[in-house]
């Protein structure tokens, strides 16, 4: 009896074990497969695809619309061609801080250019490039983009731009809290305008002078110049060319591509 007794417990103590390694092996896999789910692309990346010459997402849950960005450094522009060459929307600029003297300008083009888009039933969003540095700065900035949106139909996001300067500009000492803290600012105001507001940046800019964490729960503008997208976090749009060509465009243009989740 006792032998038999022995016996039983061993079994016991083996079922026991076995049950408690595949528990340990179940919560290990589930967390391996968490990190995994964790890890992917916001987008599936393989379905970004270039086709005649324009960059699509082959995914039936999204709509796909292409665009263009646009300033004075356009020149006058035939809108009417634009239109007839299937670009469903455009940005454009309303003017910028010099990044090194700090005054505001308005885009000489942008009244021309938005009346243009709008009468050739061209969706359009607007841009300011900001070398702003302080509070008081963004709020002029924001003054100037809502006075002069206040009379048309703006379907598309409003664009806080801001960028290094080559030549070394205003904002060069600013930290990335600061840097971070004025973009927030900036769309913070656009939204309780009633407007969509958006960060534009490529991934350097984006994830090495703000804070990605802090300014992503607003929508993103990705600029990178490839066919190939490189971003694995959430964006809106993503400006992937700056050697487009479009009927009534002389020269070069920025072509984007805008996705909507249906």
């Amino acid at each position: 009896m006792r032998k038999i007794k022995i016996g039983r417990i061993m079994i016991l103590v083996l079922v026991s074990i076995l049950i408690l390694t595949g528990g340990l092996f179940s919560i290990r896999t589930l967390f391996w497969q968490k990190n995994l789910v964790e890890e992917k692309s916001y987008y599936d990346l393989d379905l970004f695809t270039m086709e005649n010459g324009l960059m699509t997402y082959k995914d039936a849950s999204y709509d796909k619309s292409t665009g263009i960005d646009v300033s004075s450094h356009n020149q006058s522009i035939d809108w009417s061609s634009v239109k007839q060459d299937g670009i469903d929307f455009a940005m454009i600029r309303i003017g910028y801080r010099g990044a090194q003297e700090g005054i505001l300008h308005e885009d000489e083009y942008f009244n021309f250019n938005i009346q243009s888009a709008i009468k050739n039933k061209i969706k359009v969003g607007v841009y300011f490039f900001s070398s702003a540095v302080s509070d008081d700065e963004i709020d002029q900035e924001v003054n100037l983009v809502l006075r002069k949106v206040k009379n048309y139909k703006i379907d598309m996001p409003i664009v806080f731009d801001m960028e290094e300067f080559e030549q070394g500009g205003r904002i060069d000492d600013l930290t990335t809290e600061q840097k971070t803290n004025l973009a927030l600012r900036f769309c913070e105001k656009i939204k309780e305008a009633g407007y969509t507001p958006m960060i534009y940046g490529n991934l350097t800019w984006l994830y090495q002078n703000y804070d990605f964490d802090k300014i992503s729960k607003y929508s993103i503008w990705l600029a990178s110049y490839s066919s190939t997208c490189p971003m694995e976090d959430k964006f809106d749009m993503w400006q992937y060319s700056n050697k487009g060509q479009v009927d009534g465009i002389n020269g070069d243009v920025d072509i984007n591509i805008y996705l909507q989740k249906k």
